[in-house]
């Protein structure tokens, strides 16, 4: 199965199929696209301080899950999402860090959003920043027995974000991510969530 994906000025998409079994299959559609309307996006609810338009231009990303295998328990999976920031063009030093939910971050749990087909929604802003870049991994994961153990696999992963120059905001390429990419995370998120495992896509 291949990923498809397509790109306009004005958006970029992506849809990735997967089919791990019987029950665990479907694909999960992405887009990306510049926010030009804040207030839809509810960005004034999460930071009411700033301006509205503090948020234009910056990039909105959505990823839906189709769960075509088994419903309920068999469609739960977890995003889970990490991040690489700089003032200056990134680079090998500039770490991986997660990127969950403040409401989430004192329970050690990786997952920014999970459940049945969760919905993946991140809309970020670097208010004031003329030179900046900022990359996201986000992974759809699953748990083997669904809710009961803390054992983290992959399912597939993409890659956006966005840079700035001169005050410029350019959203970055959406691309799928390879399994080398979650490899290379697995040190920081067993570092970052203890007792949790966190498997390679090959494990059985």
């Amino acid at each position: 199965m291949a990923s498809t994906n397509e790109t306009t000025p004005e958006r970029q998409t992506l849809d990735i199929p997967f089919d791990l079994d019987d029950a665990r299959k479907g694909a999960v559609s992405v887009s990306v696209q510049p926010n030009t309307n804040p207030e839809h996006y509810g960005c004034h609810l999460i930071f009411p301080d700033k301006p509205k338009d503090a948020f234009a231009g910056f990039p909105v990303c959505e990823a839906t899950v189709r769960s075509t295998g088994a419903k309920g328990y068999a469609s739960i999976y977890g995003w889970v999402q990490m991040v690489r920031s700089s003032s200056s063009p990134l680079t090998e030093s500039d770490k991986w860090e997660m990127d969950t939910a403040p409401v989430n971050s004192d329970s050690n749990t990786p997952f920014c959003w999970f459940g049945p087909e969760p919905s993946l929604f991140d809309c970020p802003m670097r208010e004031g920043e003329r030179e900046y870049e900022w990359v996201c991994h986000s992974f759809l994961t699953y748990l083997p027995d669904c809710v009961i153990s803390k054992d983290v696999r992959p399912v597939l992963g993409f890659e956006w974000g966005f840079e700035t120059k001169d005050g410029e905001i350019m959203l970055k390429e959406l691309r799928e991510l390879e399994a080398g990419d979650w490899d290379e995370k697995l040190p920081m998120l067993r570092e970052k969530h203890s007792g949790w495992m966190f498997r390679n896509p090959v494990t059985k």
